[in-house]
């Protein structure tokens, strides 16, 4: 027995270290035959030369009630920018939109390419894990990754598995009555252990938020999402197949729609509605709804000699309906309708040998979007196709404390947009985009208490039609917005530098960058408002400069005893024009966010634990107001929220955690800069979530 324990030791350490050397064993003058030990394991799937931070299944589970971006804000460097209450996207080192890639599951997601009033469309609780890139990773993954990428993963199927397990979570929120369901279950085929499935659904309803003072009415939403995965291993051929319908119908509140120019004015300076209904839990007119299915088909080949092969084909449809209250009880058709569909293929290739590993791949992109006819209403933009073609290659060198990498890519896509303004003039056209970008990076641990990591890469993004044609308002955010036909590429240089200490008494990281952007595309307010058959709204215009980002992130735990924790999250960054200094609209203004957590060393199987927190968010300085529609940024602002809970363990393969969690508990009102709608209403009040998930 002794024996067999060194040798599945043994099997573990060499499986766990591509970089360690099996020796050959001596002969033995007895054979044993032992029964099969498999070694399973998940390595992360950015560069160890990429400055990241992960995301666990456990926090993800906690954030339930909670918008992606704002889950993503635990990282440093990392907020938000919102539309209204419901509407958020993640901002990494004061990029957003689509200047931040999002991969789920292996597939880029393309249903960001209609402006920034729509959020992701996607679950983050299917995620097993999230993996935030701060650097530009453009290589690796193409386009649109100026600012970062964030990595959704799917767990690996329970291949060789010989029961069911999973997992079920509901949480109730006081802030819109809101409440939501989560389950996933997994295991194998009935005597067939290496067919393994996976199923996973959510559920959410919410009725109108409230504001520190008063009801946001018509705010709710509905969410339905469901995906499932099967996969089957052979040897060393693996197939996988996954799908998931992403559906989601959101309230927008009805503030931010003026029937005049007047009111509009008067809405603005007053800063919040000014007529309030009763609670209520329906949603009216005006709304938005989404679906959004995704479909993948996945092959692996692992060779020892060939090297490991992956190929990727993936599905993506998005149906978005946008309804607005209209005359003669026209509101059940929608004034915005669009379709868009996309394909991409992927193959890649990897092999390691010695202190060597060669990364290739080439990926394809189809996308086709276009309106529905019988709206009465002309399409915000005009129908397009797009093609993109992409190749990389990626060559690391790795030692016990050091590795380099680097890498090179070439990409090139065609625009062609097509469509009829409200004038009934035509416009459109085909337009060509090439770049070549590369990066280098690499990573120092001289022991076991410093790292040191640095990566610079050269990153790009093709003006999306939405820049180039838009010409009409924004539903969520109540603004009329333009485009630019002559919109060129950006171009981003992005260097960053992270160094990180750590003990038992402390843990800090120190993340600094600096990135230069030629031709960054931006809106900002014409200074006129246009009145339409929908109402009066402030026009806005797509514009581009050369930009200066910088600023440094800071996340810091420390640990007195084992029960205490200490954990403090700051992020700082300055924006400018290079050749004016003029300040960049929706750069976050300078944050921190600490936290004080207990958890009680204690035998038996009840952990309880209790944490305070603590968010401030300074007043934005570094604000123009040429590029706002009021001259001034709101005030600065604290936050404070606490938790508690307990984790059961039930037995060997059953756990319970059951938690409360409080945030704004003082009910401050406040407004934050970035909220594309803070014109209109202040940002949500106290909200206490109760969560439980139960594991099997």
């Amino acid at each position: 027995m002794h024996k067999l324990r060194l040798l599945v030791i043994s099997a573990v350490v060499i499986g766990l270290q591509p970089y360690a050397y099996a020796q050959k064993p001596e002969k033995s003058k007895e054979t044993q035959r032992l029964a099969e030990v498999t070694v399973m394991g998940e390595g992360k799937k950015a560069s160890v030369n990429a400055v990241s931070a992960t995301i666990s299944k456990q926090n993800i589970t906690q954030a339930m009630g909670k918008s992606l971006a704002a889950m993503l804000e635990q990282v440093s460097g990392v907020s938000s920018i919102q539309t209204g209450t419901t509407v958020a996207k993640p901002v990494i080192h004061g990029m957003y939109g689509n200047r931040i890639l999002m991969v789920n599951n292996g597939a880029r997601l393309t249903g960001q390419q209609w402006g920034a009033d729509h959020a992701p469309e996607v679950d983050k609780n299917s995620a097993q894990r999230i993996e935030v890139v701060k650097g530009a990773e453009s290589v690796r993954y193409g386009s649109e990754a100026l600012g970062g990428i964030i990595l959704m993963e799917q767990q690996t199927l329970p291949y060789g598995a010989t029961a069911a397990h999973g997992n079920l979570s509901a949480m109730y929120g006081t802030n819109g009555k809101r409440y939501s369901f989560v389950g996933m279950a997994e295991g194998t085929m009935p005597k067939l252990s290496d067919f393994a499935w996976r199923v996973q659904a959510t559920y959410g309803n919410s009725g109108d938020q409230r504001s520190a003072k008063y009801i946001l009415n018509n705010t709710g939403y509905r969410e339905m999402n469901l995906s499932a995965a099967l996969g089957y291993r052979w040897r060393s051929f693996r197939m996988e197949g996954f799908y998931s319908l992403f559906g989601h119908k959101i309230g927008v509140m009805q503030s931010a729609q003026m029937g005049n120019e007047n009111l509009l004015l008067e809405r603005i300076l007053i800063g919040q509605p000014v007529e309030f209904t009763p609670y209520s839990r329906s949603i009216g007119y005006p709304h938005q709804k989404i679906t959004h299915h995704t479909a993948i088909l996945k092959l692996f080949y692992d060779s020892e000699k060939f090297g490991n092969f992956a190929w990727q084909t993936s599905f993506q449809k998005d149906d978005r309906r946008e309804n607005r209250i209209r005359r003669m009880n026209n509101s059940d058709v929608p004034t915005v309708s669009l379709r868009l569909q996309s394909l991409q293929n992927a193959l890649n290739w990897h092999k390691s040998y010695g202190d060597w590993r060669t990364d290739a791949g080439i990926q394809l992109l189809n996308v086709e979007n276009h309106s529905e006819r019988g709206t009465g209403v002309v399409p915000i933009i005009p129908n397009y196709t797009e093609f993109a073609l992409g190749a990389f290659g990626v060559q690391r060198y790795r030692k016990e404390k050091w590795g380099a990498e680097m890498g090179a890519r070439f990409d090139y896509q065609h625009t062609e947009a097509d469509g009829y303004d409200w004038t009934g003039e035509r416009y459109g056209g085909n337009k060509n985009f090439t770049n070549f970008t590369y990066s280098l990076g690499g990573h120092y641990r001289p022991d076991s208490h410093w790292r040191f990591t640095g990566n610079f890469g050269v990153a790009w993004r093709a003006p999306h039609v939405y820049e180039l044609y838009s010409n009409g308002n924004e539903l969520g955010s109540g603004m009329y917005v333009i485009g630019k036909d002559d919109l060129k590429s950006e171009q981003s240089y992005k260097w960053i530098v992270s160094v990180q200490y750590k003990n038992s008494f402390v843990n800090v990281r120190l993340d600094g960058y600096l990135q230069w952007i030629n031709n960054y595309i931006y809106d900002e307010p014409t200074g006129r408002n246009i009145v339409v058959v929908a109402g009066a709204f402030p026009i806005f215009q797509y514009k581009q400069t050369s930009a200066f980002f910088r600023g440094m992130d800071l996340d810091l735990h420390i640990t007195p005893v084992r029960s205490f924790d200490y954990h403090l999250v700051t992020a700082m960054i300055w924006a400018n024009e290079r050749n004016t200094g003029r300040y960049l609209p929706y750069i976050p203004s300078a944050r921190f966010t600490q936290a004080i957590s207990w958890r009680p060393q204690m035998n038996g199987r009840l952990k309880p634990w209790v944490g305070v927190n603590h968010r401030f968010v300074a007043h934005q300085n570094r604000f123009d107001p040429k590029t706002d529609l009021v001259f001034f940024a709101p005030a600065s602002y604290n936050l404070f929220g606490l938790e508690a809970g307990v984790d059961w363990r039930m037995s060997d393969s059953q756990s319970l955690r059951v938690a409360l969690m409080g945030e704004n508990i003082f009910n401050k009102e406040y407004k934050e800069y970035t909220n594309r709608s803070r014109y209109y209403s202040h940002d949500i009040g106290r909200d206490i979530r109760c969560t439980a998930t139960w594991t099997f």
